[in-house]
């Protein structure tokens, strides 16, 4: 009996199926240089059925300073931390020079995935790619150092992770979910281009289905028995 339930579990989460959305913003906003109060644009979604299984996040953030920036996502009272002064390290109090983050030569987004292979935070020591206007491209885990962006060099080295984007897993994606962006230290100003989301969801079974599959477990399993 344990194992025909088993079975029928596992058949009801197979059903189960996902659903992706994307939501693209154009914002054309200058970050202030120097100013840790920065910019926030705030967005309001609705309509999307389930939690949230991923969240993925695109920029398009030119000019000023890689090593200046500090940048996050909230939503529903949770943060991921996408930048965080990237590059800066024991060896860097500045991080890396390049200006800023965007589209590939092909057009494909900026992505912060945390799926994806490498560590945004030291991009300079890997393999990675900058456009014409000297953006990082490519998809890049997300920095995820949920520490003060006026931290030492040597903190950032050592921080945890604890701020990448599977904080919003299991989360309604609906409602207000907000992009803050600050240049926290002054040289070079920038803008934020635009921004954008990837979510996936799982709806959840409506409680109908759940009791017809729970019945077609107990009979299935009724019938196992008897052979």
């Amino acid at each position: 009996m344990k194992s025909c339930i088993i079975a029928g579990l596992l058949a009801i989460a197979a059903s189960a199926s996902t659903s992706g959305a994307d939501f693209s913003y154009f914002v054309g906003a200058t970050i202030p240089d120097g100013d840790l109060d920065g910019y926030q644009n705030s967005q309001t979604l609705s309509g999307l059925s389930g939690a949230i299984t991923d969240v993925n996040v695109t920029l398009n953030l030119s000019g000023g300073f890689n090593g200046d920036y500090y940048a996050y996502v909230t939503h529903n009272g949770v943060t991921a931390i996408l930048l965080n002064r990237v590059g800066r390290s024991t060896s860097s109090a500045v991080g890396y020079p390049d200006a800023g983050y965007g589209p590939g030569l092909s057009g494909e987004s900026f992505t912060l995935d945390d799926q994806a292979a490498q560590d945004v935070h030291f991009y300079r020591s890997l393999s990675y790619t900058l456009n014409a206007s000297l953006q990082l491209t490519g998809q890049w885990q997300p920095d995820g150092r949920a520490i003060d962006p006026l931290s030492s060099g040597a903190t950032f080295v050592t921080a945890g992770r604890s701020g990448m984007l599977s904080v919003f897993d299991g989360v309604d994606p609906n409602g207000g979910w907000s992009l803050f962006v600050a240049d926290v230290s002054s040289g070079g100003e920038g803008t934020l281009a635009g921004w954008g989301l990837q979510i996936t969801t799982v709806p959840e079974p409506c409680t109908s289905a759940l009791g017809s599959c729970g019945s077609a477990i107990v009979l299935f399993c009724r019938r196992a028995m008897k052979k």
